[in-house]
């Protein structure tokens, strides 16, 4: 299972979540392995049951299935220890992974989804 912190904006303890799956989709939201909504985002910030945050950081191990366009194979990276946001960007084990994060990245910026899983989760359903 993976542990995803949100940090909060006014400093107060982070916002847990534990999944075995989180999905970063194109309209900004991020959805758990039931396709609900768990967070979305509003004015660069992840909005996680009425609070604002900035960003998240996620305890591994964890993979990153990245979801490309129609007909580009899926592609997986990691594991990680720990993979985090920060700046629209992801980075894993602290090297930035070069892949924006939907939703707080600049338009044109990322043209695909990914989805955190955890390391024992292979073809998550998120």
């Amino acid at each position: 299972m993976l542990r995803v912190n949100f940090r909060s904006l006014s400093g107060d303890s982070p916002t847990l979540m534990i999944a075995s799956c989180l999905r970063f989709s194109a309209d900004g939201t991020l959805r758990g392995p039931d396709n609900s909504i768990v967070a979305s985002c509003l004015d660069g910030c992840w909005k996680v049951g009425g609070r604002m945050h900035r960003e998240l950081d996620c305890e591994g191990p964890v993979r990153v299935r990245l979801a490309r366009r129609p007909g580009v194979p899926e592609a997986y990276l990691g594991p990680f220890t720990q993979l985090r946001t920060a700046g629209a960007l992801l980075y894993g084990d602290g090297v930035c992974l070069k892949i924006g994060v939907p939703g707080r990245a600049r338009s044109g910026t990322t043209d695909q989804e990914f989805t955190l899983l955890s390391d024992g989760v292979r073809g998550g359903q998120a």
